[in-house]
C-alpha cells in the first residue's frame, strides 16, 4: 500500500493512503487521511521543555558571570587597598624624612658634632637599645656595660633624650612604611595569581560552551520526542486501517464463499431439473399419444431457471425466493410426469 507523508501548518503530519485517496470524497476524508498530529497541546509541553533548557543554560551563564563579577570586584577592592597602602607608606616615609631633618636641626641647636663626647655617648645608648632586641644579634662588651651604667647613673643630657625620642619615632614610622609596602607586594601577587587562574580555567568560555551544549541536547531530545510521538500516532492509525482492511477482506471472503456455495447449489438444481425434463420427455415419447404434452408451467419455470442460472441483472431474486421457485419447478415437473404416465394409461385402455 502506497503511503505519502507531508506536513501542514508546520505543526502537523499527515499520512495518506494513495489508494483510498482515489475513492469518494467521504472515504478520503474519513479513511484516506490519517491525522498523525495536531500538536497544539504538545506544543505547550515542547515550549515548556525548551524554556527549561534555556533557563538552565542562562543560569550557568549568569552564575559564571556573577562569579566573574565577584572576582572582578574582589580584584578591584584589592587594587584600591593596594593604592591606599602605597599612599600611607609614602606618608610614613615622609615622617621618617622629617625626623631625620629634625635630628640634624637638633644637633645644630645644641651645637653638637658627631665627634663630641655627648654624641658618642648617644651612639652607645643607641647600641644598648638595639642589643635589647634578641633578634638583632648585637652584644655589648663589659667595658660598654660599665660605661652605660655610669651614664644612667649620672643621667642623660637633654640632647641625648631628644635624639633618642626622635630615634623611636623614626623606627615606628619606618616599620609602618615597611609593613605597608610588604602588604602592597602581597596584594600584587594575589592579583597576579587570580589572573593566572582565570587564564587556566576560562570559565566564561567553558560556560558558554556548556550552555550551547545544553540547548543543542534539548533540541535533539525535543525533536526526537516529537518524531516518536508522531510515529506512535501514525502506527496506531495504520494498525486501525490494517484491521479495517482485514475485516473487509474477511467479509469479502465470506461473501465469495457464499456465492460459490449458491452457484454450486444452482448447478446441482439445474442438473436435477435437466434430469427431470429428460425423464418427462422419455415418458412422453413412450406414450402412444399423438399430441405432444405441453405445459405452460415448464416454459415459465424454465425461463426462471435460466434467469437464475445466468444471473440475469433484470431478475435478481433473493436466495429464499430462488429456493422457493426451484422447489415449485421440481414439484410441477413431478406433476407433469404423473400426467404423462396417466395419459399413457388412458391410451392403453
Amino acid at each position: 500500500m502506497a503511503i505519502s507523508v507531508f506536513s501542514a501548518n508546520n505543526n502537523s503530519l499527515f499520512v495518506t493512503n494513495e489508494n483510498a485517496a482515489r475513492n469518494s470524497q467521504k472515504t478520503k476524508n474519513t479513511e484516506g487521511n490519517i491525522f498523525a498530529g495536531n500538536f497544539n497541546m504538545q506544543e505547550n509541553t515542547i515550549e515548556i521543555k525548551r524554556k527549561l533548557a534555556q533557563k538552565r543554560a542562562m543560569k550557568i551563564l549568569t552564575d559564571t558571570f556573577a562569579s566573574d563579577q565577584k572576582i572582578d570586584s574582589s580584584v578591584d577592592g584589592l587594587r584600591a587597598q593596594q593604592e591606599q597602602l602605597k599612599k600611607e607608606a609614602l606618608e610614613d616615609k615622609k615622617v621618617v624624612k622629617e625626623v631625620q631633618e629634625q635630628r640634624t636641626q637638633l644637633m645644630e641647636d645644641y651645637n653638637i658634632t658627631e665627634n663630641s663626647k655627648e654624641h658618642k655617648d648617644l651612639e652607645l645608648l643607641r647600641k644598648e637599645r638595639d642589643a635589647s632586641n634578641p633578634l638583632s644579634g648585637i652584644e655589648l662588651t663589659d667595658s660598654e656595660k660599665e660605661k652605660l651604667a655610669a651614664l644612667h647613673e649620672n643621667g642623660l643630657t637633654d640632647y641625648q633624650k631628644d635624639m633618642l625620642e626622635l630615634d623611636g619615632r623614626e623606627d615606628i614610622y619606618r616599620q609602618r612604611a615597611a609593613q605597608k609596602e610588604t602588604a602592597s607586594k602581597a596584594i600584587s601577587g594575589a592579583i597576579a595569581d587570580i589572573g593566572i587562574e582565570r587564564l587556566k580555567h576560562h570559565e566564561m568560555v567553558d560556560s558558554s560552551k556548556q550552555a550551547d551544549e545544553i540547548m543543542e541536547q534539548a533540541n535533539k531530545e525535543l525533536i526526537g520526542s516529537l518524531y516518536d510521538e508522531a510515529r506512535d500516532h501514525i502506527d496506531e492509525k495504520m494498525e486501525e486501517v490494517q484491521e479495517k482492511a482485514e475485516e473487509k477482506a474477511e467479509k469479502q471472503k465470506e461473501e465469495d464463499e457464499k456465492k460459490a456455495e449458491r452457484k454450486k447449489e444452482q448447478l446441482e438444481l439445474e442438473k436435477q431439473i435437466e434430469e427431470a425434463k429428460k425423464n418427462s420427455e422419455q415418458t412422453a415419447s413412450a406414450s402412444q399419444q399423438d399430441e405432444p404434452v405441453t405445459s405452460p408451467v415448464v416454459t415459465r419455470d424454465t425461463a426462471d431457471v435460466q434467469n437464475i442460472v445466468s444471473g440475469n441483472p433484470d431478475s435478481t431474486p433473493s436466495e429464499e425466493k430462488i429456493d422457493r421457485e426451484l422447489a415449485k419447478i421440481l414439484e410441477e415437473l413431478k406433476l407433469l410426469e404423473e400426467d404423462i404416465k396417466g395419459s399413457k394409461v388412458d391410451v392403453n385402455i
